[in-house]
């Protein structure tokens, strides 16, 4: 595979394409806020301790802290949710020129919500302690007209249906939103300005459409929204022209959950033009890890060279991310990203016979990285083609000898965070039991200490992973 161009920058902090209306476009350059600072500073004699190059390296140029996060509570959420009155705009917002036909009072509940979104549509990246700008929602791209009126509907919906269970319900206020920001896109998109056609505001708002339609279940209506933005990729020169930045991230996760949830092929690095993602330097196998896991190939028991390289390549990403936390030390989320999409494309794109245990392999490392890196926190997408998929690859197991009950209680764990909804799946709580009777564990502790010798994420799931034991266990 090519290698990309190390001059290129990764891809930017995503801003949660979904929901929130923040991005970095506004914010200040690193030399402009350096020269600001000089001019607050001027007169005063007093030196400023400077960070190390390991500190600088650690945060490579983000804001994050390092304190662990903890997980949203969705039910929590509705407290945040609550439109404050017109009369309390802040100073963050007081000098904004409001996109026509949005009011104060929609944007200021935006505002209220959005770190809380982010960490309920990339965990991950709230966990490991990434905090995005929260100034930054009041940026000139977050401001377009059609982008607000559709995050708007997108957020109505979700506190709907997902916080306050009301599947059926229909929302006067969110549909008038999204049929101003449907009109919006219409009008942009048959109008003379082929510049704005295919700009990253109206690209953005195309995927908002698409990940809306994701998350309803509707994946017919989610492909065609993603075809294009395919040609709009096209027409602005190819993927390489959005390197570095977080529509291309947003663009490219909604690629990988839409095909892999649904079997179908993604949209994205299809041609020789564009060559995949290599896998971040620092993730690659070395000599002494490729001779470990031949050691321990009889109890991963795949042959697979490509297969084993994405297997060793995510297991030392978990183990980096939980040293991580273990020092204090936070990630770039860059790394997050190029492992996404270096992992995840090179697992769609393999094919194993059904039934084999190389194809059992390769969907439970799509699974745990589905999980990882696409799904919503705790949130289970109604679809079946990959549940069903992964369901019979793991009961199909059943005719090979030898498979170790560990590697068995991974697949089946794994499933159970990411895509089995376990109370529904009788046959999982068997399974579950009869591979912890098997492997002689008792305690929690012991199935976490099987997990992460394989591959797991502490910071991520021991919360979740302890819940999905004890209610298997002690039922």
């Amino acid at each position: 595979m090519a290698k990309p161009d190390e001059s290129e920058k990764s891809p930017a902090p995503s801003p949660g394409m979904l929901f929130i209306v923040s991005s970095n476009v506004s914010k200040a350059d690193p030399a402009t806020r350096k020269l600001i600072r000089s001019h607050a500073r001027r007169g005063k004699t007093r030196k400023r301790i400077q960070p190390s190059e390991d500190q600088r390296a650690t945060n490579g140029g983000t804001v994050a802290t390092r304190v662990q996060m903890a997980r949203v509570k969705l039910e929590e959420f509705i407290e945040s949710y609550v439109p404050l009155m017109p009369g309390r705009i802040g100073s963050n917002i007081c000098f904004v020129e409001f996109a026509d036909g949005i009011g104060a009072s929609a944007l200021l509940t935006l505002a209220q919500v959005s770190a809380v979104i982010s960490k309920i549509v990339f965990p991950l990246r709230a966990a490991i302690g990434f905090q995005p700008d929260s100034g930054a929602w009041d940026s000139p791209f977050g401001r377009d007209a059609a982008t607000l009126h559709i995050t708007t509907f997108a957020a109505q919906g979700f506190i709907d249906r997902v916080l306050n269970r009301q599947e059926s319900i229909t929302n006067p206020a969110a549909i008038l939103h999204f049929q101003k920001g449907l009109k919006l896109l219409r009008g942009r998109l048959s109008g003379d300005d082929d510049e704005i056609k295919i700009s990253d505001s109206t690209m953005s708002v195309v995927l908002k459409l698409a990940s809306i339609a994701h998350f309803d279940g509707d994946h017919q209506i989610a492909r065609q929204h993603m075809e294009g933005l395919r040609k709009m990729v096209n027409l602005r020169g190819g993927l390489n022209t959005f390197r570095g930045t977080s529509l291309l991230v947003e663009i490219l996760r909604y690629d990988l959950g839409i095909a892999l949830l649904n079997g179908l092929d993604p949209m994205f690095f299809k041609r020789p033009s564009e060559p995949l993602f290599s896998y971040p330097g620092q993730l690659l196998p070395t000599s002494e890890d490729k001779i470990s896991f031949q050691d321990n190939r009889q109890g991963i028991q795949t042959t697979d060279d490509h297969l084993v390289t994405a297997w060793l390549v995510m297991r030392k990403f978990c183990l980096l991310v939980d040293l991580g936390a273990q020092t204090r030390r936070s990630m770039r989320p860059e790394i997050i990203y190029e492992t996404m999409i270096a992992v995840m494309y090179r697992l769609l794109y393999m094919s194993f016979a059904d039934g084999s245990i190389d194809e059992a392999v390769r969907l439970g490392l799509l699974a745990f990285s589905h999980h990882v890196f696409l799904q919503w926190q705790d949130i289970k997408l109604p679809y079946r083609h990959f549940t069903d998929r992964y369901r019979n690859s793991i009961l199909a197991l059943k005719h090979f000898h030898g498979v170790p009950s560990q590697l068995m209680l991974w697949f089946l764990m794994t499933g159970a965070i990411s895509v089995f909804p376990v109370s529904d799946e009788e046959w999982l709580r068997e399974h579950i039991r009869e591979h912890v009777t098997i492997c002689h564990v008792k305690t929690w502790k012991a199935v976490q200490d099987i997990l992460k010798s394989l591959m797991w994420i502490a910071l991520l799931d021991d919360q979740s992973g302890e819940g999905i034991y004890d209610s298997v266990h002690f039922h």
